[in-house]
């Protein structure tokens, strides 16, 4: 009996330990100084411990994404069909309605994750300000989602818009087939695109409220490349291949409609289910909420190392402060 007492208060004490140093994990915050690699390991763990109140606080902006992908789903054959016809046509084809669908689309799609990534980023925020992960409910928190997905939208219209009066011109002079298109287009998301993540945290997460202000961080971008591109490379490679494997059924139904209604236009019997054009829809909406989900793996991460590049720099000026001070006095 007393041997079981000795293993009974030995394993709760192993508990306490535990619980205590998850508690101690959990507190650290967002804004500390860490390696990149300590970045990544956090990012990736922290949506995991708190998984079902990330959902809880993200099932609008997730079924907002849904809606507008089903719609995506609902619209596909019509338009991957008259843009295959276009392209084969050797006379011109009429394209209004697949072109406006398209654009509408494009826009909603556009909304839809500015507004996600709004509603991600301020459970990051509020994670930021208490320095533990706080208690997130979506009605609390409308207007500052609101804000946060306004933001979102900006640096994601901004990031279109340079990176297409950069690419149009490259791909009008050399051919939309030509290989080097795609080279100048990777070279310009290594060049501009990987440092631009930190003008992007620091108007979703920092003090500052204007765009312009956050920009002057691209240099801090650059000075910290290497730990965002591995960060990048790292959270999106697991992330690109858990979002293919989830879109694989929704792309392989889509093929199928479109080939067969490739073949119905020209004459030739379907053998399709009547139900597949449903299924498309359902899912094309399922793939679009996991790969949501996997997007927190570039995301936390991120955020992680904005963090730590905030703590060095506030470091650093507290060091130059005191040696000032210290001169001083001398």
């Amino acid at each position: 009996m007393e041997k079981y007492g000795i293993f009974v208060r030995q394993k709760n004490i192993k508990v306490s330990n535990s619980i205590m140093e998850e508690k101690k994990e959990m507190d650290e915050g967002l804004f500390k100084s860490r390696s990149y690699l300590s970045c990544l390991n956090e990012g990736l763990k922290l949506p995991t411990r708190h998984i079902l109140s990330l959902l809880r606080f993200l099932y609008p902006s997730l079924i907002a994404g849904a809606v507008v992908m089903g719609l995506w789903g609902v619209f596909f054959n019509q338009i991957t069909v008259a843009l295959t016809r276009w392209m084969a046509a050797s006379e011109p084809v009429v394209l209004s309605f697949p072109l406006f669908t398209l654009i509408i689309l494009s826009v909603l799609s556009l909304l839809a994750d500015s507004f996600y990534m709004g509603n991600v980023m301020t459970a990051v925020s509020r994670f930021a300000a208490a320095g533990a992960w706080p208690a997130l409910r979506f009605g609390e928190a409308k207007r500052e989602i609101f804000n946060a997905s306004l933001r979102a939208l900006t640096c994601t219209l901004v990031a279109v818009v340079v990176f297409s009066l950069l690419i149009v011109p490259v791909t009008l002079w050399l051919g939309a087939g030509n290989v080097w298109v795609t080279v100048v287009s990777y070279i310009l998301l290594l060049a501009l695109g990987v440092p631009y993540c930190m003008v992007i945290m620091d108007y979703m997460l920092g003090e500052r409220r204007d765009f312009w202000c956050s920009l002057k961080r691209m240099k801090d971008g650059y000075q910290y490349w290497g730990a965002f591109f591995i960060i990048l490379f790292c959270g999106g490679l697991i992330m690109g291949v858990l979002a293919a494997v989830s879109w694989l059924p929704a792309g392989i139904l889509a093929y199928a409609g479109h080939a067969s209604l490739m073949g119905l236009l020209e004459g030739d019997a379907t053998d399709l289910p009547s139900y597949v054009p449903a299924l498309v829809v359902f899912f094309f909406m399922l793939a679009s909420v996991i790969a949501n989900v996997f997007s927190w793996l570039t995301l936390f991460p991120l955020s992680y190392l904005y963090g730590s590049v905030e703590a060095r720099k506030q470091e650093k000026a507290s060091f130059e402060e005191e040696e000032r001070r210290l001169q001083g006095l001398q």
